[in-house]
């Protein structure tokens, strides 16, 4: 089904019965200090006056990974119930109410109580979030009013449990300022046709948990890649906070007759644009002054742009460089954009258009509703994710729909006007891609959203093996075999590969013996060893050291990442003696011995088409001390007792227990 622009959709203006906007008072001291906007409250024609002052002021952190600000606001804690203040100013026709706070961790709960002009007083119960820890981050809470108020604001806050932070309130009223179609913002493609001539775009990350997006080419920090930069995502990652260090101009243009765009830093260099330089070796992103290099890098100015639905945008350079693929490298320390030959062997990135105010007009918002990637283990698989609908100078209530409602439900066929939170729930019992679209209308005011869901099977890795490279790929619980470095070694009882953690991301803290959930990531066949480069973090379970298999030679590329046990061998000049000289390696630093060994544990690697041994550990039989006889002959295999420690002889040499060469 082919998707529409979810942004807004806005027609002919409205005959309006009455008009809202948008207050917000952002508090910044314990006794309800505020800032409306960018400009501060002088306290008497504006602001608030303070009827109890707050425990404290939270400053605030953040953002972290995903852009979310934590543990910001006025504090109300149990000593200090009954904190609150009234608003300077009287406001006509309020509908709807905005309380912005957060608690400590999972902890925090109590009541905000509110009053408006000579009206009754209401209340709204604040309790503990239902993810524990998710208490630190800002979450709102919609106070939606059936009738009309208007008056003074009054509010005070009674904490039952630990911290109550308030950070903002906002005001839906006939009086107000801004509201969301009268400020610029930065916001997701979704179909390459919405991108124009002369659009200011953002690159930015299209991995939800990526804070990072595109910054300047700066040659003091790269000569060949442009650095990552941090940016601030809504929550639904359908916009960036504008950052001027990282604006681009886009250009429509034309190359042997097929339509393309250039790159261009407007802003910072001018004349200078977006090129591919890695030549036929190198992963090159810079900034050069031309478009076109006849000799090396060809059309390297010019770049071909596809975007899917969900807003995963490939950027592909039209010129001769074997890196032609924007995406973000997270394993580079640090974190950068480059160009790459595969266009999924790195992190997607995703194009941000800076979209103008529309204008204090009739219109209606939503964002994307992506459920992302469901997991179907248990036959069937159930979600629902909750998003706000914003409008504007609207006269009655917004009707909402699905085109199809195949797998999608909405909790509700209307919303108030004035904007109002809606539930989308999906049901689905086989894998696949999903996608509807939500309709919303007032009048003649129209506006539509995506809907969707990727929806995939676990799968063994018998079966992962098959796929073709870059494949996303979801994987059964996992032992770890072994854990070193980067490289984790994993197996099911299906078979074996490798997990190749290139910068530590997510395996840290893991051993041999560990089971892992939630594997996900892409799959390559690299040089006949199969590697997932894992894209998100996986649950674990500690258990013991991993069992090796017992086997007998000979082994080959199909035994490749699995950890073997083989009996009585010796290693000779770094290769096995025998039928089967296959080479011993020490990759893993464990200090290995030549000679003969009762037991070789070893991991099954490929290198240059060569398989090796990557040995874990050399180990001989426990030996009893108070059962060997004090022998010193040379017979091929004897074991003695010293006096103080036990000591193997063979073939004339002496070894500890250990393997070491003593004499």
């Amino acid at each position: 089904m082919k998707l529409k622009t979810f942004f807004l959709t806005l027609l002919a203006a409205l005959a309006m019965h009455s008009q809202a906007g948008i207050t917000t008072y952002t508090f910044n001291s314990k006794a309800w200090a505020s800032m409306v906007g960018s400009e501060q409250c002088d306290g008497v024609t504006d602001g608030w006056t303070c009827n109890s002052e707050a425990s404290e002021y939270m400053k605030g952190s953040g953002p972290d990974a995903q852009g979310r600000i934590y543990s910001k606001g006025v504090s109300v804690k149990t000593a200090t119930s009954g904190a609150g203040a009234t608003s300077v100013k009287s406001f006509t026709n309020i509908r709807r109410l905005t309380l912005n706070f957060c608690l400590n961790s999972s902890r925090g709960k109590g009541v905000f109580y509110y009053q408006i002009g000579a009206n009754q007083p209401d209340s709204l119960a604040i309790s503990k979030p239902a993810e524990s820890g998710a208490g630190v981050y800002l979450r709102d809470s919609v106070i939606l009013l059936q009738t009309p108020q208007t008056g003074k604001i009054k509010f005070w806050v009674k904490c039952t449990e630990n911290a109550i932070n308030i950070n903002s309130l906002t005001i839906r009223a006939e009086e107000g300022g801004s509201n969301p179609f009268t400020v610029d913002s930065y916001n997701l493609v979704t179909d390459v046709n919405q991108l124009v001539d002369s659009d200011q775009i953002i690159i930015g990350v299209h991995k939800d948990g990526v804070s990072k997006i595109m910054g300047y080419f700066d040659e003091i920090v790269s000569q060949n890649n442009i650095h990552a930069i941090n940016g601030v995502y809504s929550s639904d990652r359908t916009t960036v906070a504008a950052n001027d260090d990282a604006v681009y101009t886009l250009r429509k243009t034309q190359l042997d007759g097929q339509p393309c765009f250039i790159i261009q830093d407007e802003l910072r260099y001018e004349l200078a644009f977006l090129v591919a330089s890695g030549g036929q070796t190198k992963n090159r992103l810079a900034l050069w002054t031309d478009v076109v290099d006849p000799k090396t890098y060809g059309n390297y100015g010019y770049w071909d742009i596809t975007v899917n639905p969900d807003g995963e945008a490939v950027i592909m350079n039209l010129g001769n460089s074997k890196g032609k693929y924007i995406q973000y490298n997270a394993n580079n320390s640090p974190t950068l954009f480059g160009c790459y030959p595969d266009p999924a062997s790195q992190t997607p990135v995703a194009i941000y258009r800076l979209t103008k105010a529309s204008g204090d007009i009739p219109a209606i918002a939503a964002p994307m509703v992506n459920f992302g990637t469901a997991i179907l283990d248990k036959g069937n698989k159930t979600g629902e994710k909750t998003i706000l609908v914003n409008a504007n100078k609207l006269t009655q209530d917004i009707t909402a729909q699905l085109k199809h409602a195949e797998v999608f439900r909405l909790n509700t066929n209307t919303l108030d006007r004035d904007g109002d939170y809606i539930t989308v729930s999906y049901d689905v019992k086989q894998p696949g891609k999903y996608i509807d679209t939500l309709l919303l209308q007032c009048g003649e005011v129209k506006c539509e959203a995506p809907v969707m869901i990727t929806v995939a099977n676990l799968s063994s890795i018998a079966q992962v093996v098959t796929q073709p490279d870059y494949t996303m790929v979801y994987l059964n619980e996992l032992e770890v075999t072994k854990k070193y470095d980067k490289y984790v070694f994993v197996r099911d009882n299906s078979g074996t590969m490798l997990i190749w953690d290139n910068g530590n991301l997510y395996a840290k803290g893991l051993q041999a013996g560990d089971k892992i959930n939630g594997v996900c990531g892409r799959y390559q066949n690299y040089f006949g060893v199969p590697e997932l480069a894992p894209t998100a973090q996986w649950t674990v379970t500690k258990g013991e050291t991993a069992v090796p298999e017992s086997v007998t030679l000979p082994i080959d590329s199909a035994d490749v990442c699995r950890l073997i046990r083989l009996e009585n061998v010796t290693i000779s000049d770094g290769k096995l003696e025998g039928n089967y000289p296959l080479p011993v390696i020490d990759a893993f630093n464990t200090g290995v011995q030549e000679g003969k060994c009762d037991q070789l544990d070893a991991i099954v690697m490929i290198s240059w088409d060569e398989v090796q041994l990557w040995v874990v550990k050399q180990h001989n039989e426990p030996v009893d001390p108070t059962n060997i006889q004090t022998l010193k002959n040379d017979t091929p295999t004897t074991k003695y007792f010293d006096g103080a420690n036990i000591l193997i002889r063979r073939n004339k040499n002496t070894y500890s227990i250990t393997g070491k060469i003593l004499k």
